[in-house]
């Protein structure tokens, strides 16, 4: 399996034709499947063109060339789409931070070789990032994606919400690239979160900039603990890093040591060494900076992701996180985490009569859904336009921001954000009620 992995490395620990011999013994399609889960299409199809004379190879090379082809375009449009970005947000006057993949590339010798699958962005605060999610959908054809809908958390000890908007490029065109707007903070698996708000600082004019790499960095290993799976290209950023002269190593492990992802980080370094050789240099930088080498969670992995390990590792942390408030919140955090992770979530409409979820919770352990009420209506048994709209029962504006608009009903929960109105759901099941009337439901109330 490391020969293989080693494909994928900035720094590879055994030879192409050792990794090829890897390819033969699991199978191409098996060996291209594990490649593709490492997010080095570019740097894999490099390595490998010179040798497809090879049937493994060439097999190998036929399922991973698409998807490398359109990374390719995606490096060649780039600087069209950040410009782009830059300009709008200029234009409505909100500051943006470029991270994870966008900043991990700009400490890339070769950048190409950087894999990317959207543009990671950064704001300070829910209105910015509606501002700019706004001026992508109405200016850029941009449209929220089905897949993985709008999300809000909220810290009430900080008074802080925090959350994301993922949108999806216009179909119509290959030249723009899906955009995901981060705000607040960003969330660190079930119940925690990473302290950007904390220690991030802003430029101050507005337009796009570039995350500092300490930041982003925290950022990219909070991903992956997120998915509990440790990519090679997570290792190759990492490597990256490791050859910088100036890193505030500090801050990056203060950053991890706070969101509880200090023993994840540990993975991130084991998985680095299993698939690279580091220079001396790069060994002293890391030691330095210390990893840990115990822990509860399992350890992830080194081919693909597993839901069960993730489960787990998710619970356990949620555990510790909660664990200075007292044994009882500890358990009851971890409970909640182990049913929400147990299995994937898809959405649906709960078309049953009675049924109902309104919203009970507003915290760090609760992600609320916000779903499109056009969305909503498109799956199997949302066509609910002939059945009159629920009864609002109650109407409040969040207090730390008066753009987002709670309005409860007796079968769920309308979140309205700057007047857009969204299904609020944390099962991910919607009560069909909910999506009936044809009167505008921001104003039945």
């Amino acid at each position: 399996m490391r020969e293989l992995l080693s494909l994928c490395s900035l720094q590879p620990r055994h030879t192409v034709e050792q990794s090829i011999a890897a390819v033969q013994f699991l199978g191409a399609d098996e060996a291209a499947d594990i490649l593709g889960r490492q997010r080095c299409r570019s740097l894999v199809v490099s390595r490998l063109t010179p040798y497809r004379n090879h049937a493994a190879v060439e097999r190998v090379l036929s399922l991973l060339e698409p998807r490398a082809a359109r990374i390719r375009h995606m490096h060649a449009v780039l600087e069209d789409n950040l410009a782009r970005v830059g300009a709008l947000a200029a234009k409505h006057g909100v500051t943006v931070l470029a991270f994870k993949g966008l900043g991990a590339r700009k400490v890339y010798a070769e950048p190409h070789f950087r894999d990317f699958g959207d543009l990671d962005l950064y704001v300070a605060d829910r209105t910015q990032a509606a501002l700019l999610a706004r001026a992508l959908r109405e200016e850029d054809g941009y449209t929220v994606n089905p897949g993985e809908v709008p999300w809000l958390k909220y810290d009430a000890r900080a008074r802080l919400l925090y959350g994301q908007i993922n949108l999806l490029a216009p179909a119509a065109t290959d030249d723009l690239i899906n955009v995901d707007v981060h705000f607040g903070d960003y969330s660190v698996r079930h119940s925690s979160r990473l302290g950007l708000d904390r220690s991030l600082s802003f430029p101050d004019s507005a337009g796009l900039h570039t995350m500092d790499i300490e930041h982003s960095l925290a950022s990219g290993v909070n991903n992956a603990a997120g998915d509990h799976f440790v990519t090679v290209k997570d290792t190759n950023d990492l490597l990256c890093v490791l050859s910088l002269e100036r890193v505030d190593w500090a801050l990056f492990r203060g950053l991890l040591e706070s969101a509880g992802l200090t023993h994840f980080f540990g993975f991130v370094v084991e998985k680095l060494r299993a698939c690279s050789i580091l220079t001396p240099r790069q060994e002293e930088v890391l030691t330095a900076a210390g990893v840990p080498t115990s822990g509860l969670e399992p350890a992830p992995r080194l081919d693909r992701p597993d839901w069960g390990r993730r489960c787990w590792a998710t619970t356990v942390h949620a555990f510790s996180a909660a664990r200075p408030r007292g044994l009882g919140p500890a358990v009851c955090t971890a409970v909640d985490a182990y049913r929400y992770y147990r299995e994937p979530l898809r959405l649906t409409v709960d078309t049953n009569p009675g049924a109902a979820e309104p919203l009970e919770r507003f915290d760090m352990a609760t992600c609320v859904r916000l779903v499109p009420l056009d969305l909503a209506r498109e799956l199997p048994g949302g066509r609910h336009l002939d059945r009159p709209g629920p009864h609002v029962l109650r109407r409040t504006a969040l207090r730390t921001d008066r753009g987002v608009v709670r309005r409860d009903t007796e079968a769920g929960t309308f979140i309205d954000m700057d007047g857009e109105p969204f299904v609020a759901t944390v099962s991910y099941r919607i009560p069909g009620a909910m999506l009936g009337g044809t009167r505008d439901a921001r104003r039945d109330d």
